[in-house]
């Protein structure tokens, strides 16, 4: 994986990310996308906008316009700087016409980058801070867990209603189940019932070196205390390392008995990252 110039989990995340960024160039709606020597941003829209007229009469649109920043604060609080000069001077990449530069309705950094993050943008980007998640990765196999030997790739035509039972009721507010004839699914097998599942989808980075990312892992609330949980990440992991070369997922920041178990498996923790916003932000819990 190429070096930016920042530590070890910024540079994972950013390259990890890329089949989100590369969808983004690909639609069009890209308006801002900078790599530095210490620092990544990118600012894009939902659908292609060819002036900043266009880009200022949609921006109260929820989620039409949004941004995402990491690394050094110093650089970011340049570039945010240069873009509105930039915008003022009509000057702005692909966008014709000059003005002020919108703020995006959501703007996504990492923990850092927010901490020292200039009060001039926090003011233009909003006041409102919410959606934390902290983010994890693992490059290396695991110890083995007890109860190993009972997780099994499975096949969604005999698994899929077990599936959607166990992560319906352990994790309601995935999206996962969404996605699910998309992903690669796991589970710990107790002869016809599931005892916990995780999915899995396949990413390629800004190397083209291919990753799991994780997405759904639930446990059978009536079946958790029992280890099961940590089986099936571990035993999840491992696996998917045999073919991949790195495992990441996402959870949210409130979920310390989560947390405690990826510390607990060895799992690496990297950055935090939340969310600024003009409006209140609706948390997930």
């Amino acid at each position: 994986m190429r070096s930016m110039g920042m530590d070890r989990a910024t540079e994972v995340f950013w390259q990890t990310g890329a089949h989100r960024w590369d969808t983004l160039a690909e639609n069009g709606t890209t308006i801002v996308f900078e790599r530095g020597d210490d620092y990544a941003i990118i600012a894009a829209s939902i659908e292609p906008v060819t002036d900043l007229d266009e880009l200022r009469a949609r921006e109260h649109e929820e989620g039409f316009f949004r941004m995402t920043a990491i690394g050094n604060p110093d650089s970011i609080n340049t570039v945010l700087d240069r873009l509105q000069e930039q915008a003022r001077a009509g000057s702005l990449g692909s966008l014709r016409g000059s003005g002020e530069l919108p703020a995006p309705s959501r703007a996504m950094f990492q923990g850092d980058t927010m901490a020292g993050l200039a009060q001039r943008h926090r003011h233009w980007l909003g006041k409102h801070e919410g959606h934390r998640w902290d983010f994890f990765y693992s490059e290396n196999p695991l110890p083995v867990q007890p109860g190993d030997d009972m997780i099994q790739r499975l096949d969604l035509g005999t698994w899929r209603a077990e599936i959607e039972r166990v992560i319906s009721a352990s994790n309601p507010i995935t999206s996962a189940l969404e996605d699910l004839d998309s992903l690669t699914w796991y589970g710990y097998v107790d002869g016809e019932l599931l005892g916990g599942a995780m999915g899995v989808e396949r990413r390629v980075d800004l190397d083209g070196i291919e990753g799991s990312h994780f997405a759904g892992l639930g446990t059978d609330p009536a079946l958790q205390g029992r280890g099961i949980g940590g089986a099936v990440m571990s035993g999840t992991i491992n696996r998917e390392l045999e073919e991949t070369a790195i495992v990441t997922f996402g959870m949210w920041s409130w979920n310390d008995r989560a947390r405690k178990l990826y510390h607990k498996l060895g799992i690496t923790q990297g950055h935090s990252y939340s969310t600024l916003a003009r409006t209140p932000l609706q948390e997930y819990a």
